[in-house]
Parts: C-alpha cells; sequence; structure tokens
C-alpha cells in the first residue's frame, strides 16, 4: 500500500521535530547519551573471584608489656595495640635508626661496606664497659664498615654502633641531629634521640653529647613500626643480616640476640621470623621489634616494658599465632 504525500510529510516534521527536541535536550543537560538494548541485569560485570588472605583485628588477647602493636605491613594496617602512642625509652631498638642511617649512607656512596676504620676513645671506652652489649674494639686495630654494622644488628654491640655514628657524622652529635631529622622526615611524631645505641644518658658519663643527663632515647610502639616498614622497605637487606643466627668478631663467636629464630630457642622460636632488634635498659625494661614473614603475609610488631627476657619474645608469639591462625583463604 503506497502512503500519499500527504501522510507522508507530515510523518517527516514530526521525525524531524523529534530529533531536534532530543539534541537540544542532551545539549542542555551536558549529559552523554546512553541506550541500553539489553535488561539491566544483563550489563552488570561478573566480579572477578580472588583468593585474598584476610588477618582480622584480634580481640580479647592479652599482652603482658606497657606497650605493644601488631601491624599487617603490607597496608599498615593495625591489627593489635596497646598504648602505641605513648613513648616509652627504647633501649637498643633505637639502634634501627641508625642502621637507616648507615644503609643510606652506603647507598649514597658515603660509605662502603668493606671500607676500613680505627675506633675512638669513645668507642673504645663504652665497648669495654662491663654490662653493657659490646663485642671488645680494641685501639689502633682496624675494622671495617660490614664487621662494625653485623655486630651492631646481630650482637646489638654499643661501641660499633657508635663507630659507626662517628664514621657517617664525625661525631656522635652531630649524628644525633641526623637522627632526628630522619625521624621528622618519616613521621615519627613520638620520638627523639639523644644518643645513637639507646643507652641512657648517665650511661655515657663525659662522652655525653646532646641531653640532660637522666635522657634516653624514647619511641611510641606506632613510631618503631613506621621505622621499621621504611627500614626493611627502602633496604630489604637488613633482612638477610637480622636473620643471621651467629657471626664471628675478633675470634669469638656472637648468638643473635633474636631468640625467635630458627635454632635460638625452642620454646619461643617462629617460623618466618627474620628479625629485627632486641632493646634493654633498667628504664625501658625488655624490649623487641619483631618481624615475620607466612603465607605471603608480613607482620611487624613491637613489644616494650616486659619484665623478663624471654617473656618479651612470648608475648610476641603470642601474637603470630593468633593472627595467623585467623588467615582464611
Amino acid at each position: 500500500m503506497k502512503l500519499s504525500k500527504k501522510v507522508i510529510i507530515p510523518i517527516l516534521l514530526l521525525f524531524i521535530i523529534g530529533i531536534a527536541f532530543f539534541i537540544k535536550s542532551t545539549n542542555e543537560t551536558n549529559k552523554p547519551l546512553t541506550v541500553s538494548f539489553l535488561p539491566l541485569q544483563q550489563h552488570e560485570i561478573e566480579p572477578k573471584v580472588f583468593t585474598i588472605k584476610v588477618i582480622h583485628k584480634l580481640k580479647d588477647i592479652n599482652i603482658n608489656a606497657k606497650s605493644a602493636i601488631l601491624i599487617d605491613a603490607r597496608d599498615g594496617n593495625i591489627l593489635y595495640e596497646k598504648n602505641s602512642d605513648e613513648p616509652f625509652p627504647t633501649a637498643s631498638m633505637s639502634k634501627m635508626m641508625t642502621e637507616f642511617l648507615v644503609l643510606e649512607a652506603i647507598k649514597e656512596g658515603k660509605l662502603e661496606w668493606d671500607q676500613s676504620i680505627t675506633v675512638s676513645d669513645y668507642a673504645y671506652t663504652i665497648s669495654n664497659t662491663p654490662g653493657f652489649a659490646s663485642v671488645y674494639l680494641k685501639k689502633d686495630q682496624l675494622y671495617t664498615i660490614r664487621d662494625l654494622f653485623y655486630a651492631m644488628a646481630i650482637h646489638s654491640a654499643n661501641g660499633a654502633t657508635i663507630a659507626l655514628a662517628e664514621t657517617v657524622s664525625g661525631s656522635e652529635k652531630n649524628f644525633v641531629v641526623k637522627m632526628n631529622e630522619k625521624a621528622k622526615e618519616l613521621g615519627l611524631n613520638n620520638s627523639m634521640f639523644v644518643n645513637s645505641t639507646g643507652l641512657n644518658n648517665n650511661d655515657l658519663g663525659e662522652y655525653r653529647s646532646t641531653g640532660g643527663l637522666n635522657d634516653a632515647n624514647e619511641m611510641s610502639a606506632r613510631d618503631l613500626t613506621i621505622l621499621t616498614k621504611g627500614l626493611i622497605t627502602q633496604f630489604p637487606e637488613i633482612l638477610e643480616i637480622s636473620s643471621t643466627s651467629n657471626f664471628t668478631f675478633g675470634g669469638q663467636t656472637y648468638i643473635n640476640t633474636n631468640w625467635m629464630l630458627a635454632g635460638n630457642n625452642e620454646h619461643v622460636s617462629f617460623e618466618g621470623v627474620d628479625g629485627l632488634k632486641t632493646g634493654f635498659t633498667d628504664e625501658a625494661g625488655y624490649c623487641f621489634t619483631g618481624t615475620v614473614e607466612k603465607d605471603d603475609i608480613r607482620l611487624i610488631s613491637v613489644i616494650m616494658g616486659t619484665g623478663t627476657s624471654l617473656e618479651r619474645f612470648v608475648e610476641t608469639k603470642k601474637l603470630y599465632e593468633v593472627s595467623f591462625a585467623q588467615v582464611e583463604n
């Protein structure tokens, strides 16, 4: 059946007017034209299935320490905390900042691992003071940066730490300035350093250079996790060093102060532990910053102020066991 011109022309006019109205409406709203020819549910994208390991925040767990924290190193998520923003004396855990600055100097070419140095009277005196963690340095003997670093990281040797600080900055006083500057740079809001070792200033005697006689390095548990994450991220070689179970220095073998490493203590050893730093003074109590990697998850923990050396590891192991028990696929 043929349509007459009288019918076709009005239809064309209506079609043209409709198109013009549609274009005008679209331009006025500045919204793109969206046309769906399928039911809405058929446009939905099927979610991709992943196997994700999740650790839930720990509940109903009591940690016997002045302060504690546990974080997932992947995203910084806090899984457990107790007084984590309150600063406490850090003892030798503050040596992690010294490690950071020494490794940074090596990376920048200012130091070399095989570079040899002699130690100052200050480093010699502290190294040979009874009661301090030491490798008993000698005057007029050459020591490599590597040997001193291992002594600091594995045995927490105070004299070796001072020797490294003086080599980096010329004096411990100048090095402490770098420590506090780096703390600000890393966002450590509850940290203060007065020496490179973590000893109390009154232990340093005439060699005290920064702060008052009764001052000591202080950090919060949260700041310690930030420092640890920065240290192992920027300088992953630290984990190879800190996981070394023992080393020989001056003809004597020293055991790593981290009892959680495999073979060091059967009561507290834990699979995957590879760091990081112990600490003890009368004021700080027994402390431990630990890190463990298992099932593709890395955790960072801090325990501050336990009553015995073993207890800091017992409490750390408790956090690790409860955490990994909650890992879900």
